[in-house]
């Protein structure tokens, strides 16, 4: 009676490591009325800010990106930056604030903005264009991870001869979570460039976008 009892075990083993594994459901990209929901609003930063009605829509600039390389990289976000779904907010009264740009789509097409983001790092990170005039130069950002992927890279110039605090800054992070991919872009001009505020603003976007997927998903 052991024996058999033994041998049936083993067979359900057997069958149990050969079986097929169940293919996940596929999640299905959030509509645009879902990804609006997900949208920040000047109130998720904070009483300070304000809607920028300018609509700026750019990553980083030519200029900004300084070799070919890495302007290749930042024009691969072209799509992202031309997405309806976005928000433009500044802070009140200042030249500073944050661009978001959402968009949803299929598992490849998440692979693929995954990879535009790590060509973006590997490409832009470490370029320097410093002059007796003029400092300048894109690091790696680093913020944390939000959602299955984060890459972010942050550009500073300086004009020394004018004043130290005479500085253009902008952080340009790409992130995918799900179904969704997003682009955080935080400017500041004059002094007024907020270092924290690429962080704070994906923490509050990603709360939002997470309950719009598990909203979506019931």
């Amino acid at each position: 009676m052991r024996s058999v009892i033994l041998g049936g075990l083993a067979a359900s083993f057997l069958l149990a490591a050969t079986a097929p594994a169940v293919a996940a459901a596929p999640v299905e990209p959030l509509t645009p009325a879902q990804l609006n929901e997900a949208l920040l609003t000047p109130g998720d930063l904070g009483d300070e800010y304000v809607e920028n009605e300018k609509r700026y829509r750019e990553a980083l600039d030519s200029e900004a990106a300084h070799t070919a390389k890495c302007r290749s990289a930042i024009k691969t976000l072209k799509p992202l930056v031309r997405s309806e779904t976005a928000a433009f907010i500044d802070k009140d009264g200042k030249p500073s604030g944050i661009r978001q740009f959402l968009i949803s789509g299929t598992p490849a097409q998440l692979a693929r903005w995954e990879s535009a983001g790590k060509v973006m790092v590997r490409d832009c990170a470490g370029v320097k264009a410093n002059t007796k005039t003029v400092r300048a130069g894109i690091t790696k950002l680093s913020i944390g991870r939000f959602g299955t992927w984060t890459y972010g890279i942050r550009h500073r110039k300086t004009i020394p001869e004018l004043s130290s605090k005479l500085t253009v800054a902008s952080d340009v992070v790409l992130i995918g979570t799900k179904n969704s991919v997003m682009l955080l872009v935080s400017n500041g001009y004059f002094g007024t460039f907020d270092p924290g505020l690429s962080k704070r603003a994906a923490k509050a976007a990603m709360r939002k976008l997470q309950d719009a997927q598990a909203t979506a998903a019931e």
